[in-house]
């Protein structure tokens, strides 16, 4: 992911969080959309779409079960869908793109 745009939906975005993701995935930028209980995911979409977007992350401490449907258009974009189970400290973000889509970035990197 070096060098690209990552979406992360989930929580509330903090500024420190954010950069320190950036800076220790070397990430181009990371697009966080915040999130509050129970609301439409359809304004997602836009994001996940755009062509610059590589990876979609989500935080699942901090979103709704409707959210599950982010995947749906993660598979519609051909986007690689991480859920991230315990946090987003850098090396559990490494750890879960790692365990769970290395084998598709690997693939689309070729």
């Amino acid at each position: 992911v070096q060098g690209k745009v990552v979406v992360m939906i989930g929580g509330q975005e903090r500024r420190r969080s954010k950069e320190a993701l950036e800076q220790d995935l070397g990430l181009a930028d990371l697009r966080w959309i915040s999130t509050a209980p129970h609301e439409s995911i359809s304004y997602f979409e836009p994001e996940i779409a755009r062509a610059e977007t590589v990876l979609v992350l989500l935080a699942i401490r901090w979103a709704s079960h409707s959210y599950e449907g982010v995947k749906d258009f993660c598979k519609r974009h051909g986007k690689p869908f991480v859920r991230l189970p315990r946090g987003y400290g850098s090396n559990q973000v490494a750890y879960e793109i790692l365990r769970q889509v290395s084998g598709q970035l690997e693939a689309r990197s070729r």
